[in-house]
């Protein structure tokens, strides 16, 4: 009985090993779509110099839609990346900011509150645990493109993107007629499953040194008051800032005839022009942020 302990163990402590070592060959050695890394619109930030970005947004498609970085920096002179992607759930979002934050210390963490309410499959999030862990799982499929970048074990991340994460949309497509934002006292809760990431997550984040806030964009089709009560309620109780555009429509003044895309999904440039000066000023009254256009190293 003794041995076949120790047969089993020694076999799975052996299955470990080989897993590792493929894991460190397949994992991408760069963030290029040729290197074949996932998540790439978000992972472009690892090309970025270490310890230069002040505020990191992640969410889904909502967040790369309305916030622009470079116009924060020709305001303000503050740092900031979108490290979104379409779709995005929270437990993606728990991944992607694993990755980021390895070389990136931001003052400020923004999470856009839309994908706190999408709801995944209880595999999803075991899923993103078992990539970090054992990337194997993640890019076993790269065998197939394997060069000797990819024997060698060094990670040089190469790749960044000039809008710094933001999508842009001209194109106008208005909102169709209906309610918008009216008031309720209906709350729909956050998934109990998400409240676990977030919590997970805020941790993480104050472990970097970072605040983490969470802020709803506004969204004519995908946000309402319910949801703006359910977040209300849940950041209360974990003592987290959040902050809500939605209900802040007298002072955005945003058009849904004219500043959309896509029939109220998300912003247009036009719209995302008015969402990023109001996130802008907001950030420069909380005073955690420099000026950094003077500076030589942030020239880029």
């Amino acid at each position: 009985m003794r041995r076949n302990i120790i047969k089993i163990i020694t076999f799975f402590t052996i299955l470990l090993i080989i897993l590792e070592v493929l894991s460190l060959i397949l994992i991408p050695k760069n963030n290029t779509e040729e290197a074949g890394i996932n998540d790439i619109q978000a992972l472009h930030i690892l090309g970025e110099k270490e310890n230069t970005i002040d505020v990191i947004m992640y969410g889904d498609s909502e967040a790369f839609a309305s916030t622009i970085p470079m116009q924060i920096w020709e305001d303000y002179g503050f740092t900031s990346y979108i490290c979104a992607t379409a779709g995005q759930s929270i437990s993606d979002t728990c991944k992607i900011a694993y990755q980021t934050l390895k070389k990136q210390r931001p003052k400020i963490v923004i999470l856009e509150a839309d994908n706190i309410f999408i709801t995944t499959s209880i595999t999803v999030p075991l899923a993103r645990v078992l990539n970090l862990i054992m990337p194997i799982t993640e890019y076993h499929n790269r065998w197939k493109n394997l060069n000797k970048e990819d024997f060698s074990g060094k990670i040089n991340y190469t790749e960044t993107d000039s809008n710094k994460g933001y999508y842009y949309v001209e194109r106008t497509d208005p909102a169709e007629d209906g309610e918008y934002m009216t008031y309720t006292d209906e709350i729909e809760k956050v998934p109990l499953r998400n409240q676990i990431h977030v919590k997970f997550l805020k941790k993480y984040v104050e472990s970097k040194g970072a605040k983490l806030v969470i802020v709803s964009v506004p969204s004519f089709k995908n946000w309402n008051y319910k949801k703006h009560n359910g977040m209300k309620e849940f950041t209360d109780k974990e003592n987290i800032e959040f902050l809500d555009l939605n209900i802040l429509n007298d002072e955005l003044n945003i058009d849904w005839k004219t500043e959309t895309g896509d029939k109220g999904d998300h912003v247009n440039h036009k719209g995302a022009v008015k969402v990023t000066k109001y996130l802008g000023e907001w950030l420069k009254e909380k005073n955690m942020l420099q000026d950094h256009r003077n500076e030589i190293n942030y020239e880029e």
